[in-house]
């Protein structure tokens, strides 16, 4: 069964918001504006990676960037060995 994937740059900015709100929570754990935010982007990361977990879609997030540069940086190797 062939699943949809998110784009690798949508990916990476939920991530970098989720850790983000994570770090601000961190500074500030008594604004409740910190949690909302936290609560957001959790969601937001959860949501396009498909998992009810926020720790998991991170997870999940780190793991498909990773494929995705990797990927390009093979494309990228094969872009310069073509010989026109």
């Amino acid at each position: 069964m062939k699943m949809l994937v998110p784009h690798a740059k949508s990916v990476a900015a939920a991530l970098r918001a989720y850790r983000y709100a994570q770090a601000g929570l961190l500074r500030d754990p008594a604004d409740p504006l910190r949690y909302r935010w936290l609560d957001d982007a959790a969601y937001t990361l959860c949501v396009l990676m498909g998992q009810r977990n926020a720790a998991d879609a991170a997870t999940q997030a780190e793991r498909l960037l990773t494929v995705s540069s990797a990927r390009a940086a093979h494309q990228a190797r094969q872009a310069q060995t073509v010989v026109p």
